[in-house]
């Protein structure tokens, strides 16, 4: 698995971060599965514009102590012939369950960048634990999850511009999922990541995502995201907001829950 999520990585020119909104949990879809997700947007006339997302997972759940799963994602954007989105990342997780009822450890690597937010490369790694504090049928569940993890940035800015970062930064984050009958579920999450030596540098990010099955394992997804990045790379905005709506596929093991 560490090899392949290497090969998408080094077939990735250009690379950024995202969160996948609902979390995965052991059990959830034994066996091998994943999803094929993706949205397109073309217009022309008085708007000449062009769209493309692609979202794939695969995942390997042995329904009993682990999972453990690759996510990889790419969206292209051009407006009136000018290029004006290039990013995509890749991601590696394994989850294991600790001895305690609620409780995992959790290890992982990505590899991420934006051309434009000026980030040519982004790598990372490292781990955690997570808390399943709520666990209910009627209410949903609720994750509380804290770690830390090392990060390697290399920005496109000038050469007169140190362009190169080496943190450690702390991880953590909440997440909420909720299934609603057979055919929809709604996930929250948020993420809060300081650096460990400056508190006033930090990422932040919170997004929510709605999905309800259409025919069979095609469903729709309508998803938001609001990231916030305190420093971040020359003549670039510290906030970015998106709104999606895709169309996807799931395959492979069904759900349990």
């Amino acid at each position: 698995m560490f090899k392949l999520f290497f090969l998408l990585s080094l077939l990735s020119s250009s690379l950024f971060a995202i969160v996948n909104i609902s979390p995965n949990e052991v059990g959830l879809r034994p066996g091998i599965a994943g999803y094929i997700q993706a949205s397109v947007n073309n217009q022309r006339g008085n708007t000449d514009k062009d769209e493309y997302d692609f979202a794939s997972r695969i995942s390997y759940d042995n329904n009993r102590s682990y999972v453990t799963w690759i996510d990889f994602n790419y969206a292209y954007g051009e407006a009136q012939g000018i290029e004006n989105e290039n990013k995509a990342y890749a991601h590696y997780r394994f989850l294991h369950k600790l001895f305690v009822k609620g409780w995992d450890w959790e290890i992982f690597v990505q590899n991420e960048g934006d051309d434009f937010r000026q980030i040519q490369r982004r790598l990372l790694g490292g781990g955690g634990v997570r808390w399943r504090f709520i666990n209910s049928p009627a209410f949903g569940r609720i994750y509380l999850g804290l770690g830390a993890y090392y990060e390697y940035l290399n920005y496109t800015t000038p050469a007169a511009v140190d362009a190169k970062e080496y943190n450690s930064r702390l991880n953590i984050y909440m997440a909420y999922t909720k299934k609603f009958g057979k055919d929809a579920r709604i996930s929250l999450s948020s993420y809060y990541q300081p650096k460990i030596d400056d508190r006033y540098d930090y990422y932040s990010y919170s997004g929510a995502s709605l999905l309800f099955y259409i025919y069979g394992a095609i469903y729709l997804k309508m998803d938001v995201h609001y990231t916030y990045d305190s420093q971040p790379a020359i003549n670039v905005k510290r906030e970015d907001f998106q709104h999606r709506a895709s169309i996807g596929w799931k395959f492979g093991a069904k759900s349990n829950r």
